[in-house]
């Protein structure tokens, strides 16, 4: 009995992990912005050179 109190005490202080989850996601997105900046940029001159015939 005495276990399943600790358990339960220690998985109710687990629950704000996905608050940490969702922080983890945030620096994902501007380095993905940056990506695609980055092959956009490469991507313009072949993109012009196609446009032009």
């Amino acid at each position: 009995m005495a276990d399943r109190l600790v358990r339960n005490s220690v998985s109710l202080r687990a629950l704000p992990g996905p608050d940490r989850g969702r922080g983890a996601i945030e620096p994902i997105l501007p380095a993905l912005l940056r990506g695609v900046i980055f092959i956009s940029v490469l991507a313009a001159p072949f993109v012009a050179a196609l446009l032009a015939g």
